[in-house]
């Protein structure tokens, strides 16, 4: 399936199991919630939807080259008390990462355009698209939810204080379409 940006795809998901040979069933419903497991599972769901495939430097990439990073966020229908920015620029931005520090001194310093020239070099300029979902803290009680945003969007859109971060309520303001996925 080709998906479009601006467009809300929904999915309503059970449960993730481990079936054994011999019948066997076992659920995790803890690995769709923890970051460090789900990752991997909902960048993997998204290319099975999507016919994106896995790629180096970025998460997915389509059949003409460009390139996809996928981002989580936690849904407001989970956590009404989320707040409304949230992480978008590489994970090499943050913490005691890579060039977390150096990011943070740029923004702490109010150096807003060297902070952003930073997160473009790591990560922004490596990518042609933006999937975004609902996985941060997911559970499966509300759908799984993705959209596309293209990457001239999202930097016309960053947090002005923050590049690394963007407002979950600007993003949903773009959306014109859902489509709910069997």
């Amino acid at each position: 399936m080709k998906i479009e940006p601006y467009t809300m795809y929904e999915m309503e998901l059970d449960k993730l199991t481990l079936n054994t040979k011999s019948g066997r069933e076992f659920v995790f419903p803890e690995a769709l919630s923890n970051g460090r497991a789900n990752y991997v599972i909902f960048e993997s769901l998204i290319r099975s939807i999507t016919g994106l495939t896995k790629t180096s430097g970025s998460d997915h990439q389509d059949s003409q080259g460009k390139k996809y990073e996928q981002k989580s966020y936690e849904d407001p229908e989970l956590y009404p008390e989320s707040k409304d920015l949230f992480r978008c620029s590489s994970s090499s931005t943050f913490g005691a990462n890579n060039h977390g520090p150096k990011v943070k001194a740029y923004v702490d310093a109010g150096e807003y355009e060297k902070a952003l020239e930073l997160c473009k070099e790591t990560g922004y300029n490596k990518n042609d698209f933006y999937i975004f979902t609902n996985t941060g803290g997911y559970f499966p009680k509300i759908p799984f939810r993705f959209f596309l945003i293209e990457k001239s969007d999202l930097l016309n859109n960053l947090d002005s204080k923050d590049p690394r971060l963007v407002s979950k309520r600007v993003l949903f303001g773009m959306i014109k379409t859902k489509i709910v996925v069997a």
